[in-house]
């Protein structure tokens, strides 16, 4: 580089400044002092159609119209001497189309030296047209952004530059900046003054500082901001100067966070915890009875003969049942006791500060009498019985998943028994007969060829054909018959069963495709789901590898479906396994997207192809809650550059609004059922003359 600035001072910066600027809604780049592009968000990438590469960055200049190179280089040249500078010039798309654009620029200053230049990029022709300037500030045409750009006098932290945006965020006007030093400091709302002061010390050590925090508006309205300050110093005093500021509001995001927070921990159909909440609060009311040395039961709940309900009435009267139990078991206990739906028709039930072992078993009876109260659903009257197993902290073990482990065990010996309470017993496991059996024989289903796949398509729905095949796991007990995949894969995961079985679906699934590839088959993808465990495996990237190579496939017609719980396993090494197999060139999809996460954060920092939305919440679009959050969820993956499926399209409602949100990739029974793979190339015969929908899946 030039001026014997180092290239890893400018990298730190981007390091530093990816987390904020990889997500917002403006397009941004950075520039060297060469003007090679060495950053450019997903925004910029779409505005511009150019996808960064890494080995060859590509000059800024080769982007332009010839008329507006000198008039850039002009630009670029007073930005270099430390001016924020905006213009508008013509840029050239990757079509070959011409757009003209608004950009503003900024200086990079690392360690008093100006090192690259920042810069936003607005197409003008999308209504943003250009603003009369503001004299010294250089945010000419950018008034109406939703960017802060703020800079202060690092000493007296007084106001030097404030754009007018900032007002909209703040509620306060440039005038009133500039005149109280000490108001940006003042809206800072009481319960995170603390800790962004703190963290703000590291500006003294010359280290940028990317904060989120809540502020007071000027009308006493709270909202969410994200503050991204970077400490300028002097050239040759290498003395603190100046911090410049990029401030976003990000109040809506927050409110997102908030929403995705609770389904993260609570049941979607009956508003109840989930079993990820349950695990928190069973550890939580565990620590608190050891330092009061008390007793705490555990209930597990299971409705016996539901499946009927299901299978004669539908889902719907099925789900209509599980709310009024739900409600009917809420309302039974005291508040300080907490249920929770397991899934399906399972529950369970903490019992905290009881006084006696003989109180859990009475409370365990009075929830059986009131699930068996009878259910009146329009003509139809329903009587339930329950099967309820009892485990007890500290008499059966002390660890949270292990007393969970115990009441499950001892429910299925009172199912096995034809239902009632049944609590734990030290030798119960012996009598455990079904589940036992299955673990037993998933050790000799592959081999007795008792698995299969079955495969679902994936449709886009605006070209009118099938993009991919969802892989679906499927096994038939020869004495036990069809096993839901939801008894027996928890059942392998809990040992490395669960990567022999993977790894025969892996090789399945790909061989299969070899196959239909030799029969001319349109060029479709194949998803397969894998488990955390297998993932986490050194061998897993070569298996992968040496699995496509077997069958000759290109990994673009493989992708990998993981869900939220596997990519939070050991954080580190799954995003480098992740990254390493985008490298290789499969795509990875994030499955039942929604139901698990509790930051955004965790969306940004992934770099997920696609994002598949769970179809917990397509089942509920009926209801206008659950049509915003659906709404949210397929927004915000859009404007993360993700693909977006939705599953579990059962309806031609849901089908129809999903199409109004330019969800245009979907899943689910409306289109077909999972089916078996000689069944797959009918799926293909109408493909092309315009009929996608249900009678051309399943015909």
């Amino acid at each position: 580089m030039t001026n014997g600035i180092k290239k890893s001072d400018l990298s730190l910066f981007i390091d530093q400044c990816e987390p904020l600027l990889k997500g917002i809604p403006l397009p941004c780049y950075i520039l060297d002092l060469e003007g090679n592009i060495v950053f450019s968000n997903r925004a910029a990438q779409r505005l511009t159609g150019y996808k960064r590469d890494k080995a060859n960055h590509r000059n800024f200049l080769s982007l332009l119209q010839e008329d507006g190179i000198g008039k850039t280089i002009n630009h670029v040249n007073a930005v270099l001497k430390g001016e924020r500078k905006s213009f508008q010039i013509p840029i050239t798309h990757s079509s070959g189309s011409r757009m003209m654009a608004n950009i503003l620029s900024t200086p990079v200053e690392i360690g008093g030296q100006i090192q690259g230049i920042c810069g936003f990029i607005i197409d003008a022709s999308q209504g943003l047209e250009a603003t009369p300037a503001i004299p010294g500030n250089g945010y000419e045409n950018f008034t109406n952004t939703d960017i802060c750009l703020w800079s202060l006098d690092v000493h007296t932290l007084g106001t030097i530059s404030i754009s007018p945006v900032c007002q909209s965020i703040f509620g306060y006007s440039e005038e009133e900046f500039l005149f109280d030093n000490y108001l940006g400091e003042k809206i800072i709302h009481p319960i995170d003054q603390y800790v962004v002061f703190k963290q703000r010390e590291l500006l003294t050590k010359g280290q940028a500082v990317l904060q989120e925090y809540r502020i007071i508006r000027k009308n006493g309205e709270y909202r969410w901001i994200s503050d991204f300050i970077i400490p300028i110093f002097d050239g040759v005093t290498n003395d603190p100067i100046r911090l410049d500021r990029i401030v976003i509001d990000i109040t809506e995001r927050k409110k997102a966070e908030e929403e995705l927070t609770y389904l993260a921990y609570h049941d979607s159909l009956t508003g109840l915890p989930n079993r990820r909440k349950l695990d928190d609060d069973l550890h939580q009311l565990i620590r608190e009875a050891q330092e009061l040395d008390q007793i705490v039961g555990i209930v597990f709940l299971d409705l016996d003969r539901f499946k009927y309900i299901n299978d004669s009435l539908g889902h719907k009267m099925g789900d209509k049942v599980l709310q009024i139990i739900a409600d009917r078991l809420r309302a039974s206990l005291r508040s300080d006791d907490i249920i929770s739906r397991q899934g399906g028709d399972e529950f369970v039930v903490l019992l905290k500060s009881v006084k006696s072992r003989q109180v859990i078993t009475e409370m365990a009876a009075r929830l059986n009498q009131v699930i068996a109260e009878p259910i009146r659903i329009k003509e139809h009257v329903f009587v339930l019985r329950a099967s309820i197993g009892i485990s007890i902290y500290p008499d059966h073990d002390q660890e949270p998943d292990a007393l969970i482990q115990k009441a499950d065990q001892a429910m299925y010996l009172a199912k096995e028994n034809g239902g009632g309470i049944q609590p734990y017993q030290a030798e119960m496991a012996k009598s455990l007969s079904r589940k036992l059996l299955l673990e037993q024989s998933l050790n000799k289903a592959i081999e007795q060829n008792e698995l299969y796949l079955e495969y679902q398509p994936i449709v886009d729905v605006y070209q009118k054909e099938i993009i991919g095949l969802e892989a679906l796991l499927r096994w038939k007990h020869p004495i036990l018959g069809q096993i839901s995949p939801g008894e027996f894969i928890p059942i392998a995961e809990e040992t490395d069963l669960i990567i022999t079985i993977s790894n025969w679906v892996l090789s399945t699934a790909c061989k299969q495709r070899r196959i239909w590839a030799d029969q001319g088959l349109p060029p479709f993808y194949i998803s397969v789901n894998i488990a955390a465990r297998h993932i986490q495996r050194g061998s897993f990237i070569q298996n992968i590898k040496d699995t496509l190579d077997r069958y000759k496939l290109p990994p673009r017609l493989l992708k990998i479906e993981i869900t939220e719980r596997t990519a939070m396993t050991d954080v580190e090494k799954t995003l480098t396994i992740i990254k390493k197999l985008q490298d290789f060139g499969i795509d990875i999809i994030l499955d039942d997207f929604g139901i698990g996460y509790s930051s955004i954060s965790y969306l940004v920092q992934y770099p997920f192809n696609t994002i598949k939305i769970d179809k917990s919440f397509i089942h509920g679009l009926g209801n206008k809650n659950q049509q915003a959050v659906c709404r949210a969820l397929v927004a915000m993956g859009r404007n993360l550059g993700m693909k977006v499926v939705a599953e579990g399209v059962e309806t031609l409602e849901q089908y129809h609004y999903l199409c109004s949100l330019s969800c245009h990739n979907m899943q689910g029974y409306y289109f077909s059922k999972p089916t078996p793979v000689d069944k797959v190339g009918e799926f293909f015969k109408n493909q092309g003359d315009g009929s996608v929908g249900p009678k051309a899946l399943l015909s």
